[in-house]
Protein backbone atom coordinates (compact mmCIF):
# COMPACT_ATOMS: atom_id res chain seq x y z
CA UNK A 1 0.00 0.00 0.00
CA UNK A 2 2.84 2.49 0.86
CA UNK A 3 4.65 1.46 -1.84
CA UNK A 4 1.32 2.62 -3.93
CA UNK A 5 1.22 5.63 -2.29
CA UNK A 6 5.12 6.27 -3.11
CA UNK A 7 4.34 6.02 -6.63
CA UNK A 8 1.52 7.61 -7.35
CA UNK A 9 3.13 10.66 -5.56
CA UNK A 10 6.44 10.47 -6.27
CA UNK A 11 6.45 8.61 -10.10
CA UNK A 12 9.14 7.16 -12.17
CA UNK A 13 8.94 8.82 -15.51
CA UNK A 14 11.01 7.70 -18.81
CA UNK A 15 13.06 10.27 -20.45
CA UNK A 16 10.86 10.12 -23.56
CA UNK A 17 7.77 10.70 -21.61
CA UNK A 18 8.79 13.28 -19.02
CA UNK A 19 9.61 15.01 -22.44
CA UNK A 20 6.54 14.66 -24.03
CA UNK A 21 4.79 15.68 -20.40
CA UNK A 22 7.12 19.04 -20.87
CA UNK A 23 6.44 19.64 -24.06
CA UNK A 24 2.27 19.04 -24.04
CA UNK A 25 2.46 20.98 -20.34
CA UNK A 26 4.69 24.02 -22.20
CA UNK A 27 2.48 24.14 -25.33
CA UNK A 28 -0.67 24.21 -22.87
CA UNK A 29 0.82 27.27 -21.05
CA UNK A 30 1.30 29.09 -24.33
CA UNK A 31 -1.92 28.33 -25.81
CA UNK A 32 -3.44 29.63 -22.31
CA UNK A 33 -1.33 32.42 -22.08
CA UNK A 34 -2.25 34.11 -25.03
CA UNK A 35 -5.89 33.43 -24.77
CA UNK A 36 -5.69 35.67 -21.37
CA UNK A 37 -3.60 38.12 -22.74
CA UNK A 38 -5.85 38.87 -25.59
CA UNK A 39 -9.42 38.35 -23.54
CA UNK A 40 -7.64 40.59 -20.59
CA UNK A 41 -6.50 43.51 -22.98
CA UNK A 42 -10.19 43.83 -24.96
CA UNK A 43 -11.95 43.95 -21.11
CA UNK A 44 -9.03 46.62 -20.00
CA UNK A 45 -9.61 48.75 -23.17
CA UNK A 46 -13.10 48.38 -22.78
CA UNK A 47 -12.96 49.03 -19.14
CA UNK A 48 -11.00 52.34 -20.18
CA UNK A 49 -13.08 53.60 -23.00
CA UNK A 50 -16.73 53.35 -21.03
CA UNK A 51 -15.12 55.22 -18.13
CA UNK A 52 -15.37 59.06 -18.19
CA UNK A 53 -12.86 59.42 -14.99
CA UNK A 54 -10.24 57.21 -13.30
CA UNK A 55 -10.26 56.91 -9.43
CA UNK A 56 -7.92 55.01 -7.42
CA UNK A 57 -10.40 51.94 -7.82
CA UNK A 58 -10.05 52.74 -11.78
CA UNK A 59 -6.38 52.19 -11.45
CA UNK A 60 -5.76 49.46 -8.99
CA UNK A 61 -8.08 47.36 -11.74
CA UNK A 62 -5.93 49.11 -14.45
CA UNK A 63 -2.55 47.67 -12.81
CA UNK A 64 -3.94 44.71 -11.59
CA UNK A 65 -5.30 43.64 -15.29
CA UNK A 66 -1.80 44.74 -16.27
CA UNK A 67 0.03 42.83 -14.13
CA UNK A 68 -2.00 39.66 -15.39
CA UNK A 69 -1.76 40.63 -19.31
CA UNK A 70 2.21 40.91 -18.38
CA UNK A 71 2.49 37.74 -16.83
CA UNK A 72 0.29 36.38 -20.15
CA UNK A 73 2.80 37.03 -22.31
CA UNK A 74 6.17 36.96 -20.71
CA UNK A 75 4.69 33.34 -19.99
CA UNK A 76 3.65 33.04 -24.03
CA UNK A 77 7.58 33.70 -25.37
CA UNK A 78 8.89 31.54 -22.64
CA UNK A 79 7.29 28.33 -23.27
CA UNK A 80 7.36 29.36 -27.41
CA UNK A 81 11.18 29.72 -26.86
CA UNK A 82 11.41 26.18 -24.96
CA UNK A 83 9.33 24.63 -27.84
CA UNK A 84 11.46 25.90 -30.32
CA UNK A 85 14.05 23.76 -28.99
CA UNK A 86 14.92 20.37 -30.53
CA UNK A 87 14.82 18.85 -27.25
CA UNK A 88 13.29 20.04 -24.22
CA UNK A 89 15.24 21.56 -20.68
CA UNK A 90 12.94 19.56 -17.75
CA UNK A 91 14.20 21.66 -15.02
CA UNK A 92 13.45 25.05 -17.26
CA UNK A 93 9.79 23.22 -18.15
CA UNK A 94 9.83 22.99 -14.45
CA UNK A 95 10.87 26.59 -13.53
CA UNK A 96 8.30 28.21 -16.28
CA UNK A 97 5.48 26.34 -15.06
CA UNK A 98 6.53 27.39 -10.78
CA UNK A 99 6.92 31.23 -12.21
CA UNK A 100 3.82 31.41 -14.20
CA UNK A 101 1.65 29.57 -11.62
CA UNK A 102 2.57 31.82 -8.16
CA UNK A 103 2.87 34.63 -10.72
CA UNK A 104 -1.33 33.49 -11.66
CA UNK A 105 -1.75 33.36 -8.28
CA UNK A 106 -0.30 36.20 -6.64
CA UNK A 107 -2.23 38.57 -9.28
CA UNK A 108 -5.23 35.89 -7.90
CA UNK A 109 -4.57 37.04 -4.32
CA UNK A 110 -4.44 40.60 -5.13
CA UNK A 111 -7.50 40.88 -7.04
CA UNK A 112 -9.21 38.44 -4.46
CA UNK A 113 -8.06 40.60 -1.70
CA UNK A 114 -9.82 43.87 -3.49
CA UNK A 115 -12.83 41.93 -4.06
CA UNK A 116 -12.43 40.99 -0.51
CA UNK A 117 -12.66 44.17 0.74
CA UNK A 118 -15.88 45.00 -0.42
CA UNK A 119 -16.96 42.49 1.37
CA UNK A 120 -17.39 39.60 -1.90
CA UNK A 121 -16.12 36.54 -1.96
CA UNK A 122 -12.79 35.31 -3.43
CA UNK A 123 -13.99 33.78 -6.62
CA UNK A 124 -11.00 35.13 -9.12
CA UNK A 125 -8.87 32.99 -7.10
CA UNK A 126 -10.90 29.80 -6.85
CA UNK A 127 -11.11 30.73 -10.95
CA UNK A 128 -7.76 31.57 -11.71
CA UNK A 129 -6.30 28.06 -8.91
CA UNK A 130 -9.22 25.82 -11.28
CA UNK A 131 -7.96 27.39 -14.87
CA UNK A 132 -4.15 26.48 -13.28
CA UNK A 133 -5.43 22.79 -12.60
CA UNK A 134 -5.72 22.67 -16.15
CA UNK A 135 -3.21 23.44 -17.86
CA UNK A 136 -0.06 23.55 -15.38
CA UNK A 137 1.65 19.90 -14.92
CA UNK A 138 3.86 19.35 -12.12
CA UNK A 139 4.72 16.07 -10.24
CA UNK A 140 1.74 15.06 -7.30
CA UNK A 141 4.20 15.88 -4.32
CA UNK A 142 5.17 18.94 -5.93
CA UNK A 143 1.31 20.24 -7.06
CA UNK A 144 0.43 19.53 -3.48
CA UNK A 145 2.87 21.65 -2.06
CA UNK A 146 2.30 24.68 -4.89
CA UNK A 147 -1.28 24.51 -4.21
CA UNK A 148 -0.96 23.89 -0.39
CA UNK A 149 1.32 27.03 -0.49
CA UNK A 150 -0.71 29.46 -2.46
CA UNK A 151 -4.22 28.50 -0.44
CA UNK A 152 -2.18 29.18 2.95
CA UNK A 153 -0.72 32.23 1.48
CA UNK A 154 -4.36 33.71 0.66
CA UNK A 155 -5.30 32.41 4.05
CA UNK A 156 -2.70 33.59 5.73
CA UNK A 157 -2.90 37.08 4.01
CA UNK A 158 -6.63 37.75 4.87
CA UNK A 159 -6.64 36.52 8.41
CA UNK A 160 -3.85 39.28 8.88
CA UNK A 161 -6.55 41.69 7.76
CA UNK A 162 -9.58 40.63 9.64
CA UNK A 163 -8.46 37.32 10.90
CA UNK A 164 -9.89 35.97 7.79
CA UNK A 165 -13.56 36.35 8.94
CA UNK A 166 -14.80 36.10 5.09
CA UNK A 167 -13.54 32.68 4.13
CA UNK A 168 -15.62 29.81 5.78
CA UNK A 169 -13.01 27.23 6.41
CA UNK A 170 -14.73 24.21 5.54
CA UNK A 171 -15.37 25.45 1.61
CA UNK A 172 -11.98 26.70 2.00
CA UNK A 173 -10.65 23.33 2.63
CA UNK A 174 -12.95 21.41 0.04
CA UNK A 175 -11.91 23.82 -2.41
CA UNK A 176 -8.02 23.51 -1.39
CA UNK A 177 -8.66 19.31 -1.35
CA UNK A 178 -10.27 19.86 -5.21
CA UNK A 179 -7.47 21.58 -6.84
CA UNK A 180 -5.12 19.36 -4.87
CA UNK A 181 -6.75 16.22 -6.34
CA UNK A 182 -7.41 18.18 -9.85
CA UNK A 183 -3.79 18.57 -10.03
CA UNK A 184 -2.70 14.94 -9.20
CA UNK A 185 -5.51 13.52 -11.47
CA UNK A 186 -4.74 15.93 -14.52
CA UNK A 187 -0.73 14.79 -14.24
CA UNK A 188 -1.34 10.92 -13.98
CA UNK A 189 -4.04 11.67 -16.82
CA UNK A 190 -1.16 13.52 -18.91
CA UNK A 191 1.08 10.35 -17.63
CA UNK A 192 -1.05 8.00 -18.74
CA UNK A 193 -1.46 9.53 -22.27
CA UNK A 194 2.08 10.07 -22.78
CA UNK A 195 3.54 6.47 -22.08
CA UNK A 196 0.73 5.50 -24.15
CA UNK A 197 1.62 8.05 -27.01
CA UNK A 198 5.52 6.73 -26.46
CA UNK A 199 4.90 3.11 -26.40
CA UNK A 200 2.94 3.36 -29.53
CA UNK A 201 5.97 5.10 -31.30
CA UNK A 202 8.23 2.42 -29.67
CA UNK A 203 5.97 -0.05 -31.24
CA UNK A 204 6.26 1.53 -34.78
CA UNK A 205 10.02 1.90 -34.56
CA UNK A 206 10.11 -1.65 -33.24
CA UNK A 207 8.14 -2.46 -36.14
CA UNK A 208 9.90 -0.17 -39.07
CA UNK A 209 13.23 -1.54 -37.29
CA UNK A 210 11.95 -5.10 -38.06
CA UNK A 211 11.27 -4.27 -41.44
CA UNK A 212 14.36 -2.61 -41.58
CA UNK A 213 16.43 -5.39 -40.50
CA UNK A 214 14.71 -7.73 -43.03
CA UNK A 215 15.33 -5.36 -45.81
CA UNK A 216 19.31 -5.03 -44.67
CA UNK A 217 19.24 -9.07 -44.54
CA UNK A 218 18.74 -9.29 -48.31
CA UNK A 219 20.17 -5.08 -49.29
CA UNK A 220 23.07 -6.88 -50.27
CA UNK A 221 21.87 -8.10 -53.18
CA UNK A 222 20.85 -4.11 -54.51
CA UNK A 223 22.67 -0.86 -54.41
CA UNK A 224 20.31 1.16 -52.63
CA UNK A 225 17.11 0.76 -50.62
CA UNK A 226 14.63 3.25 -48.97
CA UNK A 227 11.99 1.84 -47.32
CA UNK A 228 9.36 5.23 -47.47
CA UNK A 229 6.03 5.69 -45.47
CA UNK A 230 3.40 7.42 -46.96
CA UNK A 231 1.41 7.41 -43.41
CA UNK A 232 4.52 9.13 -41.50
CA UNK A 233 5.89 11.03 -44.17
CA UNK A 234 9.30 9.30 -43.75
CA UNK A 235 12.41 7.88 -46.14
CA UNK A 236 15.10 5.52 -44.03
CA UNK A 237 18.09 4.44 -45.97
CA UNK A 238 18.45 0.63 -45.50
CA UNK A 239 22.23 0.28 -46.61
CA UNK A 240 23.36 2.82 -43.77
CA UNK A 241 24.81 1.51 -41.04
CA UNK A 242 22.62 3.62 -38.79
CA UNK A 243 19.51 4.50 -40.50
CA UNK A 244 18.43 8.24 -40.54
CA UNK A 245 14.53 8.95 -40.99
CA UNK A 246 14.49 11.78 -42.92
CA UNK A 247 11.09 13.63 -43.75
CA UNK A 248 9.13 13.89 -46.87
CA UNK A 249 6.56 16.57 -47.43
CA UNK A 250 3.80 14.90 -49.18
CA UNK A 251 2.09 18.15 -49.95
CA UNK A 252 4.54 19.64 -51.81
CA UNK A 253 7.17 17.20 -52.20
CA UNK A 254 7.22 14.64 -55.13
CA UNK A 255 10.78 13.63 -55.17
CA UNK A 256 13.02 11.34 -52.20
CA UNK A 257 16.23 12.67 -51.92
CA UNK A 258 17.62 9.30 -53.06
CA UNK A 259 16.06 9.62 -57.06
CA UNK A 260 17.18 13.37 -56.50
CA UNK A 261 20.89 12.47 -55.85
CA UNK A 262 20.15 9.81 -58.36
CA UNK A 263 19.18 12.15 -61.57
CA UNK A 264 22.01 13.96 -61.83
CA UNK A 265 23.55 11.17 -63.63
CA UNK A 266 20.66 9.99 -65.82
CA UNK A 267 21.36 10.03 -69.14
CA UNK A 268 20.15 13.25 -71.05
CA UNK A 269 17.50 11.34 -73.22
CA UNK A 270 16.15 9.25 -69.92
CA UNK A 271 16.22 12.10 -67.49
CA UNK A 272 12.50 13.39 -68.05
CA UNK A 273 11.25 9.85 -67.76
CA UNK A 274 13.00 9.11 -64.69
CA UNK A 275 11.50 12.06 -62.88
CA UNK A 276 7.79 10.80 -63.81
CA UNK A 277 8.63 7.28 -63.30
CA UNK A 278 10.13 8.42 -59.60
CA UNK A 279 7.86 10.67 -58.82
CA UNK A 280 6.14 9.61 -55.41
CA UNK A 281 3.07 11.70 -55.72
CA UNK A 282 1.87 9.20 -58.42
CA UNK A 283 3.71 5.82 -57.18
CA UNK A 284 0.93 4.69 -54.82
CA UNK A 285 -1.77 4.95 -57.43
CA UNK A 286 0.58 3.16 -59.88
CA UNK A 287 1.19 0.60 -57.77
CA UNK A 288 -2.44 -0.16 -56.51
CA UNK A 289 -2.80 -3.75 -57.22
CA UNK A 290 0.79 -5.16 -58.22
CA UNK A 291 3.89 -6.69 -56.73
CA UNK A 292 6.29 -4.33 -58.11
CA UNK A 293 7.27 -1.08 -60.39
CA UNK A 294 10.37 -1.65 -62.51
CA UNK A 295 12.05 -0.03 -64.71
CA UNK A 296 16.02 0.27 -66.26
CA UNK A 297 17.78 3.68 -66.85
CA UNK A 298 21.61 4.65 -67.47
CA UNK A 299 23.76 6.13 -65.30
CA UNK A 300 26.33 7.81 -66.91
CA UNK A 301 28.79 6.49 -64.80
CA UNK A 302 27.79 2.99 -63.70
CA UNK A 303 26.01 2.02 -66.95
CA UNK A 304 22.46 0.25 -66.97
CA UNK A 305 20.95 0.11 -63.47
CA UNK A 306 17.12 -1.24 -62.69
CA UNK A 307 14.99 1.23 -60.53
CA UNK A 308 11.96 -1.20 -58.57
CA UNK A 309 9.45 0.48 -56.24
CA UNK A 310 8.14 -2.90 -53.80
CA UNK A 311 4.95 -2.38 -51.57
CA UNK A 312 5.52 -3.60 -48.07
CA UNK A 313 2.11 -2.88 -46.76
CA UNK A 314 -1.07 -1.97 -48.00
CA UNK A 315 -4.16 -0.45 -47.04
CA UNK A 316 -7.84 -1.82 -47.33
CA UNK A 317 -7.99 -0.60 -50.52
CA UNK A 318 -4.71 -1.96 -52.08
CA UNK A 319 -2.61 1.39 -51.91
CA UNK A 320 0.65 0.97 -50.22
CA UNK A 321 1.46 2.60 -47.10
CA UNK A 322 5.02 1.53 -47.37
CA UNK A 323 6.89 0.85 -49.99
CA UNK A 324 10.73 -0.38 -50.64
CA UNK A 325 12.46 1.96 -53.35
CA UNK A 326 15.63 -0.26 -54.74
CA UNK A 327 18.43 0.41 -57.26
CA UNK A 328 20.87 -2.20 -58.87
CA UNK A 329 23.13 -1.97 -61.21
CA UNK A 330 22.55 -4.37 -64.42
CA UNK A 331 25.03 -2.96 -67.02
CA UNK A 332 26.58 -7.14 -66.84
CA UNK A 333 23.29 -8.36 -67.24
CA UNK A 334 22.28 -5.76 -69.74
CA UNK A 335 25.68 -6.59 -71.91
CA UNK A 336 25.05 -9.82 -71.91
CA UNK A 337 21.07 -9.86 -73.17
CA UNK A 338 22.36 -7.07 -76.11
CA UNK A 339 25.14 -10.52 -76.94
CA UNK A 340 21.82 -12.50 -76.93
CA UNK A 341 20.05 -10.20 -78.77
CA UNK A 342 22.89 -10.14 -81.47
CA UNK A 343 23.45 -13.45 -81.68
CA UNK A 344 19.87 -13.94 -82.31
CA UNK A 345 19.75 -11.71 -84.76
CA UNK A 346 23.64 -12.22 -86.46
CA UNK A 347 24.11 -15.34 -88.96
CA UNK A 348 27.09 -17.04 -87.15
CA UNK A 349 29.05 -17.89 -90.41
CA UNK A 350 29.12 -14.39 -92.01
CA UNK A 351 28.54 -12.20 -88.63
CA UNK A 352 26.11 -10.70 -91.15
CA UNK A 353 22.36 -9.81 -89.76
CA UNK A 354 20.41 -12.74 -90.24
CA UNK A 355 17.37 -12.98 -91.66
CA UNK A 356 14.72 -12.50 -88.46
CA UNK A 357 16.68 -9.26 -88.14
CA UNK A 358 15.75 -8.18 -92.53
CA UNK A 359 12.03 -8.96 -91.70
CA UNK A 360 12.03 -6.80 -88.43
CA UNK A 361 13.91 -4.30 -90.26
CA UNK A 362 11.32 -4.42 -93.22
CA UNK A 363 9.00 -4.02 -91.41
CA UNK A 364 10.11 -0.79 -89.37
CA UNK A 365 10.17 0.29 -92.90
CA UNK A 366 6.82 -0.44 -93.59
CA UNK A 367 5.37 0.83 -90.66
CA UNK A 368 7.44 4.77 -90.98
CA UNK A 369 6.81 4.73 -94.82
CA UNK A 370 9.13 4.15 -97.68
CA UNK A 371 11.56 7.27 -98.08
CA UNK A 372 12.85 8.25 -101.58
CA UNK A 373 16.16 6.89 -101.46
CA UNK A 374 15.17 3.66 -99.94
CA UNK A 375 16.64 0.79 -102.23
CA UNK A 376 16.46 -3.30 -101.72
CA UNK A 377 19.46 -4.76 -103.21
CA UNK A 378 19.67 -8.70 -103.75
CA UNK A 379 22.82 -10.96 -104.23
CA UNK A 380 23.78 -14.70 -104.53
CA UNK A 381 27.32 -15.87 -104.95
CA UNK A 382 27.52 -18.13 -108.63
CA UNK A 383 29.03 -21.47 -108.87
CA UNK A 384 28.86 -22.44 -104.79
CA UNK A 385 27.51 -26.23 -105.97
CA UNK A 386 31.01 -26.50 -107.78
CA UNK A 387 32.92 -25.27 -105.77
CA UNK A 388 31.35 -27.64 -102.56
CA UNK A 389 31.84 -30.60 -105.13
CA UNK A 390 35.40 -30.39 -105.88
CA UNK A 391 37.03 -28.34 -102.41
CA UNK A 392 34.44 -29.44 -99.71
CA UNK A 393 32.30 -26.96 -97.79
CA UNK A 394 35.08 -25.43 -96.41
CA UNK A 395 35.78 -24.15 -99.98
CA UNK A 396 32.45 -23.07 -100.50
CA UNK A 397 32.30 -21.44 -96.94
CA UNK A 398 35.15 -19.21 -97.74
CA UNK A 399 33.01 -17.92 -100.94
CA UNK A 400 30.31 -17.38 -98.84
CA UNK A 401 32.09 -15.46 -96.49
CA UNK A 402 33.92 -13.14 -99.24
CA UNK A 403 30.92 -12.43 -100.70
CA UNK A 404 29.80 -10.93 -97.00
CA UNK A 405 32.91 -8.74 -97.06
CA UNK A 406 32.13 -7.38 -100.40
CA UNK A 407 29.04 -6.96 -99.50
CA UNK A 408 29.95 -4.81 -96.59
CA UNK A 409 33.04 -2.76 -97.94
CA UNK A 410 30.86 -1.71 -100.76
CA UNK A 411 27.82 -0.91 -98.60
CA UNK A 412 29.41 1.56 -95.60
CA UNK A 413 27.23 3.37 -94.30
CA UNK A 414 24.39 3.42 -96.65
CA UNK A 415 22.73 0.38 -95.01
CA UNK A 416 22.58 -3.04 -93.56
CA UNK A 417 23.47 -6.55 -95.49
CA UNK A 418 21.56 -10.20 -94.46
CA UNK A 419 22.42 -13.17 -95.13
CA UNK A 420 18.88 -14.92 -95.92
CA UNK A 421 19.43 -18.23 -97.31
CA UNK A 422 22.54 -20.53 -98.19
CA UNK A 423 24.58 -17.99 -100.71
CA UNK A 424 21.38 -15.59 -100.63
CA UNK A 425 21.98 -11.67 -99.66
CA UNK A 426 20.00 -8.72 -99.05
CA UNK A 427 20.85 -5.34 -98.43
CA UNK A 428 18.32 -2.51 -97.16
CA UNK A 429 20.10 0.54 -98.29
CA UNK A 430 19.38 4.60 -98.42
CA UNK A 431 20.87 5.79 -101.11
CA UNK A 432 20.94 8.08 -104.50
CA UNK A 433 23.24 5.85 -106.49
CA UNK A 434 22.27 1.85 -105.97
CA UNK A 435 24.18 1.32 -109.25
CA UNK A 436 27.97 2.49 -107.99
CA UNK A 437 27.52 0.28 -105.11
CA UNK A 438 26.64 -2.92 -106.99
CA UNK A 439 29.80 -1.87 -109.25
CA UNK A 440 31.91 -1.60 -106.30
CA UNK A 441 30.60 -4.85 -105.20
CA UNK A 442 31.77 -6.88 -108.37
CA UNK A 443 34.80 -4.74 -108.46
CA UNK A 444 35.34 -6.13 -105.22
CA UNK A 445 34.78 -9.67 -105.99
CA UNK A 446 37.04 -9.58 -109.06
CA UNK A 447 39.79 -8.55 -106.78
CA UNK A 448 38.87 -10.81 -104.55
CA UNK A 449 41.53 -14.28 -103.36
CA UNK A 450 41.07 -17.28 -101.20
CA UNK A 451 42.74 -20.18 -99.60
CA UNK A 452 40.49 -22.47 -101.60
CA UNK A 453 39.62 -20.09 -104.94
CA UNK A 454 41.38 -17.49 -106.38
CA UNK A 455 37.71 -16.28 -108.16
CA UNK A 456 34.52 -14.45 -106.59
CA UNK A 457 31.53 -13.76 -108.74
CA UNK A 458 28.64 -12.37 -107.41
CA UNK A 459 25.01 -11.33 -108.97
CA UNK A 460 23.26 -8.67 -107.92
CA UNK A 461 19.81 -7.23 -108.20
CA UNK A 462 18.17 -4.04 -107.17
CA UNK A 463 15.12 -1.67 -106.98
CA UNK A 464 15.01 1.46 -105.78
CA UNK A 465 11.37 2.82 -104.56
CA UNK A 466 12.03 6.13 -106.45
CA UNK A 467 12.60 4.43 -109.84
CA UNK A 468 9.22 2.67 -108.74
CA UNK A 469 6.50 4.40 -106.44
CA UNK A 470 3.76 2.77 -107.32
CA UNK A 471 5.25 -0.66 -106.03
CA UNK A 472 5.07 -2.16 -102.24
CA UNK A 473 7.83 -3.10 -100.46
CA UNK A 474 7.08 -6.73 -101.62
CA UNK A 475 6.79 -5.76 -105.04
CA UNK A 476 10.30 -4.40 -104.77
CA UNK A 477 11.69 -7.53 -103.05
CA UNK A 478 11.04 -9.39 -106.08
CA UNK A 479 12.01 -7.35 -109.08
CA UNK A 480 15.43 -6.83 -107.00
CA UNK A 481 15.39 -10.89 -107.11
CA UNK A 482 14.47 -10.97 -110.94
CA UNK A 483 16.80 -8.76 -111.72
CA UNK A 484 19.83 -10.93 -109.22
CA UNK A 485 18.44 -13.84 -111.31
CA UNK A 486 18.95 -12.31 -114.66
CA UNK A 487 22.57 -11.39 -113.87
CA UNK A 488 23.20 -15.21 -112.84
CA UNK A 489 21.91 -16.49 -116.35
CA UNK A 490 24.16 -14.01 -118.27
CA UNK A 491 27.23 -15.14 -116.13
CA UNK A 492 26.18 -18.60 -116.91
CA UNK A 493 25.58 -18.22 -120.52
CA UNK A 494 28.78 -15.77 -120.87
CA UNK A 495 31.03 -18.59 -119.01
CA UNK A 496 29.48 -21.17 -120.93
CA UNK A 497 27.59 -23.16 -118.00
CA UNK A 498 25.42 -25.67 -118.00
CA UNK A 499 23.08 -24.76 -115.09
CA UNK A 500 21.44 -27.97 -115.32
CA UNK A 501 24.86 -29.59 -114.12
CA UNK A 502 26.24 -26.62 -112.12
CA UNK A 503 23.33 -25.24 -110.09
CA UNK A 504 23.77 -22.19 -108.26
Amino acid sequence: MLEKIRNYFFPVIDDEVRELMDKNSTRNIERISIVVAIFESITLTLFVVTRKSLGRNEWISIYSVLFCIVTCLVGFFATRALLKKPSMNHLQVVAVNAIYYMLMSIWAVLASYRRYQEGEQILTFYAVEIMLVCFIVFKPWVSAIATLFSYGFLYAFLYRIDGAAGIHVINYCVLMIVSVTGMVIRFHSLLRASRAVVQLEKAKDMEIQDKVNILQAIADIYDQVNLIDFIEGTEISVRDKDPVRRSIDLGSQNHTALSRRLREKIMPDQLEDFIEYTNISTVRSRLAGKKLLSKDFVDMGEGWFRAQYIPVEVDENGIPTQIVFTTRNVNGEKMREEHLIRIAMTDELTRLFNRRSYEEDLNKEIEKGLDKDFVILSADVNGLKMVNDTKGHAGGDELIKGAAECLLMAIGGKGKAYRTGGDEFVAILHTDDPKDICEDVETLAGRWRGKYSDKLSISIGYASYVDNPDMTVHQLEKKADDEMYQSKARYYETNGIDRRVHKR
